[in-house]
């Protein structure tokens, strides 16, 4: 560092200067000289104690002209080696120091500012091999025509490492807030002051482009941002949290499921700032609505259900009105659906009943409500109807709408439908109870026909009560051995000879009395338990047949009644034979009697069975022969042994001319075929003459004998062995 100047040697060269005596420059200027070099050096000495680096540089040459302490001290270097000019000595010998480094910085700087006022700049150097931060302050100077620059320097390292490691801090923070699972915002005002990356992802927008934003852009509607801020900013200005969810707008208008929670900064002014996390909930939102709509409505159809249906009749039943006005209830059930199915296939058919709801739907558009229950059964809502003769219009235009063909699977399916109606309050008080009658209703128009409609009537409600009383009965019937059977005789027209008899079933009810077949066979059906009821009925019919061969009529047959369900539940070909088998009656012994419809319903599959019975050696008839769809075709194919012909033709061919050519046509056909015929429904000894003389092979009838018990028929077969069977009392239960 410069040593500062000696005042006896500056006094003696101020003399030499001003040519004055020692006195006067005693007198008049010393002590002005030596208050001057006092303050140069206090000043040169706060220069020294002071923390920063001060450089005095010249421009012209670059040179360095004076230092302060802290510069000698921080390069570890004396004044004296870097001022005047020395400086290069230094860098010269020492290119690598951060001294060196400075120098070269400070050439720089003033190579590229030509006129610099003031230029603060922050460097970064290599010293003692650590990183240190430089923060200079150049000042330009001009002194009696020379250019200096006044350099002051500070060590910023520690602030710079605070700096960094806040900056470190703040990006870290950044990065976490805008790489969070939520979107974050700052509001004031309801306007986004701030928000993370997220949240402008879920809203659309691109990087700053919600900032500044009011928030009533991304509510649905006017209202439903009112609504939600009303009640949000009510309790942040509690000083709660508050979290809601709200159907957001995006940026492309398309929505988006949000659960907002907000905290006020200051509550008692929570319009001011308050930070916000919004949550996104869209999907489970969506899987939420889509439950809650699953929970009211048919998957396939999209059509109310039986719980969506029940709150709408409770609404519009609890009207203070609806006492003076009907609500009818329909129950609709596509006719023959089974066999669309069977044909479309169950993929195709479930479209098909997705269009069958559209159209529903379209018929009766605003004047009610169509569910489904399930499968081809839909029901129908109808309020506020004045009559009940109002929603006949309707249930005409949805006739011939579902009539009206529509394309599937390369197929054109018109459909008809059976609908039954009942109708509030008079049918039922709630709904249940009107579905149930309703439907009675729709079951007694598919029983007329199909392709219609009922009202409900008590008359259905009675049938309605004695079937259910008979379907519970059945269960039990077998087990407590309350059916028998009773047996019609059959004769040889020509000979007048017994040649066997048709066993008919009938149920003994502890109640009821003794029941017919038709009210009771078509329940058995239906609930599948005609299948055990037909293997009871076959074991029976074979132990009976067998003790009529005990007592010597070896020519006789016992004639057997099959259902259809037999024949596509059971396993017919093994009941035959286990019970051939266990009662040990061979199979020529019995004939099996078989419906038109069993042989048209599952044809390929029926024929099978019924050539694996006639290798068994059973005999075959199709009963009620005239009133189904059988053909020469199906005839030739089955091989049976008899056509049985229905009574509807027999019972007045007597009398009507068209009767006595069908039976005489059936009676030639299967004489050309090779098939013999027996002739049911005989009432009257005309009727037995003309069979006779159309050669009709055998008979059955009143005529004959009617139906009898077990023991009535025993008498009856010993009378006939004694000649005198017109003189026996029959039993006839009413039948």
């Amino acid at each position: 560092m410069a040593k500062p100047c000696n005042p006896k040697s500056a006094g003696s060269r101020l003399e030499q200067i001003i040519g004055l005596g020692e006195r006067s420059v005693r007198k008049n200027y010393y002590p002005q000289l030596k208050e001057n070099a006092e303050q140069v050096k206090r000043f040169r000495a706060l220069l020294d104690f002071t923390s920063d680096w001060v450089i005095l540089l010249s421009l012209q040459p670059f040179q360095i002209c004076d230092v302060n302490e802290p510069v000698c001290h921080f390069f570890d270097l004396e004044a004296k080696d870097i001022i005047n000019g020395r400086h290069r000595d230094v860098t010269h010998k020492y290119p690598e120091s951060s001294f060196a480094e400075l120098i070269r910085h400070l050439r720089q700087l003033v190579k590229e500012q030509d006129n610099m006022d003031e230029l603060t700049n922050e460097l970064s150097i290599q010293h003692n091999e650590q990183s240190v931060w430089l923060e200079l302050t150049c000042r330009f100077a001009r002194f009696e025509g020379q250019h200096f620059i006044t350099v002051v320097g500070r060590d910023i390292t520690e602030r710079k490492r605070h700096e960094q490691a806040l900056q470190r801090l703040l990006n870290e923070k950044e990065a976490l807030i805008d790489n969070a699972l939520v979107g974050l915002a700052w509001i004031k005002n309801r306007v986004i002051l701030s928000c993370n990356r997220k949240l402008e992802e879920m809203l659309g927008y691109d990087h700053g482009g919600a900032d500044g934003l009011p928030t009533h852009e991304f509510y649905e509607s006017l209202e439903a941002y009112q609504e939600f801020g009303s009640e949000a900013y009510r309790e942040l200005g509690h000083g709660h949290k508050f979290t809601g969810r709200v159907k957001m707008t995006r940026r492309d208008g398309t929505y988006l499921w949000c659960e907002l929670t907000g905290n006020a900064i200051n509550p008692d002014e929570p319009d001011e700032g308050s930070v916000w996390i919004f949550s996104d909930v869209h999907e489970h939102m969506l899987n939420q609505e889509k439950a809650e709509f699953l929970a009211l409505h048919d998957p396939l159809t999209e059509l109310p259900n039986h719980k969506q249906l029940q709150q709408e009749f409770l609404q519009v039943s609890s009207k203070e009105n609806s006492s003076e006005e009907h609500i009818a209830i329909i129950s609709l059930d596509l006719d023959r659906f089974k066999n669309v199915n069977d044909l479309l296939g169950y993929t195709e058919s479930n479209k098909l009943l997705s269009k069958v709801a559209g159209r529903l739907r379209r018929c009766v558009d605003t004047q009610g409500i169509v569910s489904r229950q399930g499968g081809d059964e839909f029901n129908i809502l109808l309020p506020g109807l004045a009559s009940v003769e109002f929603c006949l219009p309707l249930i005409r235009k949805i006739h011939a709408e579902l009539l009206k063909p529509q394309q599937l699977a390369k197929q054109y399916i018109a459909l008809s439908c059976s609908m039954g109606i009942a109708v509030y309050p008079q049918d039922g008080q709630d709904l249940d109870t009107l579905l149930s009658r309703s439907e009675m209703a729709m079951y007694e128009a598919k029983a007329s026909g199909r392709n219609t409609y009922r009202f409900f009537n008590e008359a259905m409600n009675r049938t309605a009560n004695e079937t259910y009383t008979l379907s519970l009965g059945l269960a039990k019937a077998i087990e407590l051995k309350q059916f028998e059977l009773h047996y019609q005789p059959q004769i040889d027209i020509k000979s007048n000879q017994l040649i066997g008899a048709e066993a008919l079933i009938r149920w003994r009810h502890p109640e009821l009395g003794l029941i017919p077949p038709n009210k009771f066979i078509p329940i058995a059906e239906e609930s599948g338990q005609i299948v055990a009821i037909g293997k009871w009925v076959l074991e029976e019919a074979c132990q009976q047949v067998k003790s009529w061969h005990a007592l010597g009529l070896t020519d006789t047959v016992i004639a057997v009644n099959l259902s259809a369900i037999q024949f596509t539940s059971g396993d017919i070909e093994e009941t035959v034979r286990q019970t051939l088998a266990t009662t040990g009656v061979t199979a020529n012994m019995i004939e099996l009697e078989l419906t038109e419809s069993i042989i048209i319903k599952d044809a390929e599959n029926v024929l099978e069975k019924v050539k694996r019975l006639k290798q068994m050696g059973c005999n075959l008839s199709i009963d009620d022969f005239g009133t189904g769809y059988s053909s020469l075709a199906y005839l030739k194919r089955f091989s049976v042994d008899t056509l049985k012909i229905d009574q509807a033709f027999v019972r007045d061919m007597s009398r009507n001319k068209d009767d006595e050519i069908i039976v005489r046509t059936i009676i030639q056909m299967a004489q050309n075929l090779g098939l013999k015929t027996i002739a049911e429904g005989i009432e009257d000894q005309a009727t037995l003459d003309l069979l006779k003389h159309h050669q009709c092979d055998e008979a059955q009838g009143y005529l004959i004998a009617k139906p009898m018990n077990q023991e009535d028929f025993h008498n009856y077969i010993l009378a006939k062995q004694r000649g005198n069977a017109s003189t026996i009392q029959i039993s006839t239960d009413d039948l």
